[in-house]
């Protein structure tokens, strides 16, 4: 399952648009990608100017990840968002590139990234369901 889940990972960023993937490079010395789950610690509507007179909104969604080595990276998060009434499901693609060096790097306490996700129109928290790649879906 896994293995699938992380094939259709690398598949996404292989069919990203060409400009897109051309930006989109591992970081030296990594030596393989690993799907993480990250946790939401913040959803805030914000609004955005569309025109002279007429604005957008958006929800956006802070999200934290727990790398898995003292010196691995976040790869650039890979979003699909649904709507559907009043809830609102974010499919998040968030891997963490690992580092030849963590092998024998000691820290303290692994390193936190954090990413921020888009959904188009207002929704709270409990309206807000966010499924990571490689995770079961939670309900808000």
């Amino acid at each position: 399952m896994l293995i699938r889940s992380l094939g259709f990972a690398i598949a996404a960023l292989s069919v990203a648009s060409s400009s897109f993937a051309q930006s989109l490079t591992l970081p030296p010395e990594t030596t393989h990608l690993t799907p993480i789950k990250g946790q939401v610690t913040a959803v805030q509507p914000v609004r955005f100017p569309l025109g002279p007179a007429t604005t957008g909104v958006e929800t956006r969604v802070t999200l934290k990840f727990t790398l898995q080595g003292c010196l691995d990276s976040l790869m650039p998060l890979i979003t699909h968002s649904e709507t559907q009434g009043e809830q609102a499901t974010i499919y998040v693609t968030a891997l963490n590139a690992h580092s030849q060096a963590s092998k024998v790097a000691n820290c303290r306490a692994m390193p936190q990234k954090t990413a921020q996700v888009k959904v188009p129109g207002v929704f709270q928290r409990n309206q807000l369901r966010v499924v990571f790649l490689g995770q079961p879906p939670q309900q808000p």
